[in-house]
Parts: structure tokens; sequence; C-alpha cells
């Protein structure tokens, strides 16, 4: 009977050794899977980075007589000013509200705008809302590469 206490008490540390040595392999595996996870998505992230030239990009979508319009106080203008950066000055853009500096509110209430951002197009369509400059190239047939 001694000998199967002992056995059992072998069984056990070896059994104790063996959920230890899991538990460390475990915490190894969720640390490198955490690694990894981190090293793909920065991965991802830089290859989404655009190979845009936005400046001229904001001038082909000028010279196809695309035009915003907008309001100071608005966010998504905001937003849709920020996506192409410093090349925005290059956009003909339209300001609504006439608190705005070089405000042309009439021209808005004539065009019915009714919505900031809202982008007219030469054939006269209008789009309202931030569009990409990606969406704009391909509205206005400009290369965006």
């Amino acid at each position: 009977m001694n000998t199967k206490l002992i056995y059992n008490k072998t069984c056990f540390i070896k059994k104790q050794r063996s959920v230890k040595y899991v538990h460390n392999m475990l915490k190894k595996k969720t640390v490198i899977n955490i690694l990894l996870t981190f090293i793909i998505i920065a991965a991802a992230g830089c290859s989404n980075q655009s190979n845009i030239d936005y400046s001229n990009l904001a001038k082909c979508i000028a010279s196809k007589d695309a035009v915003m319009y907008g309001a100071y106080w608005c966010t998504a203008c905001a937003a849709q000013k920020k996506a192409f950066g410093d090349a925005f000055k290059y956009i003909k853009y339209i300001e609504c509200d006439p608190r705005g500096e070089n405000s042309k509110s009439e021209l808005c209430l004539k065009k019915g705008i009714a919505a900031y951002p809202t982008w007219e197009f030469s054939d006269k369509t209008k789009r309202e809302g931030v569009l990409s400059p990606e969406e704009l190239a391909k509205i206005t047939n400009c290369e965006s590469k």
C-alpha cells in the first residue's frame, strides 16, 4: 500500500507540473497572439496609408467645376476639409452662412442648398454629405494617385 501511495503522490506532482506547464504555455501563447494582433493592425494601418496627391486631386476637382457649399460652423464640413488637408485651398468652396467670411448665402438659397456640405458638379447634380477624396475623384474623373 505504501508503494501505491507514493505512486499517487508522484502522479499528483507530475499532474501539478503539467498543469503549470500548460498554464505557462497558455500565457506565452496569449502574449504571442496579442503581439501578433498588434503587428497585424499596425501593418494594416501602414498599408492603408494612401498615396494620393491631394494637391493635384484638389486642383483637378476644381478644374472640373465641382463646388462645395458649406458653413463655417459645420463639423461635417470641417471633416471634409480635413480629408484634403492643406490642399483644400484649391477646392472651390462657397460659404453659405451669412455670418461666415466671404458669405454667398443668397447663392446658396438660389441653388437650394439644404444640407452641409453639399457638392455640386458640372452636370448640376448635387451630393450631400462628406465625400472621400477617392469618391470625388471618381465622380469628377480625376486621377487620385
